[in-house]
């Protein structure tokens, strides 16, 4: 092979797929800046599905927790 040959095989090829890989990676990020939140700014999106409600936490009913002395724990039960 000539140099110009061994160059495209063993530096050529390898970089484009390693510039395939990148833009295959980033490339949605390079096409479209997201719009994110950035701390200190203010939050004017809409609500996630997570966000809880004032309203919904005021008629949450947590169950009560009953505690026992036989209770033991552990893996040989000596806690």
């Amino acid at each position: 092979m000539s140099p110009i040959e061994t160059a495209l095989v063993f530096a050529g090829i390898p970089l484009v797929v390693i510039i395939l890989v990148v833009l295959g990676v980033y490339g949605k990020a390079l096409l479209h800046q997201p719009n994110r939140y950035r701390p200190g700014r203010p939050w004017n999106f809409a609500p996630a599905w997570y966000v809880p409600h004032p309203e919904a936490l005021a008629t949450v009913q947590r169950p009560q927790l009953s505690g026992s002395t036989t209770a033991v724990g552990g893996a040989s039960g000596e806690w």
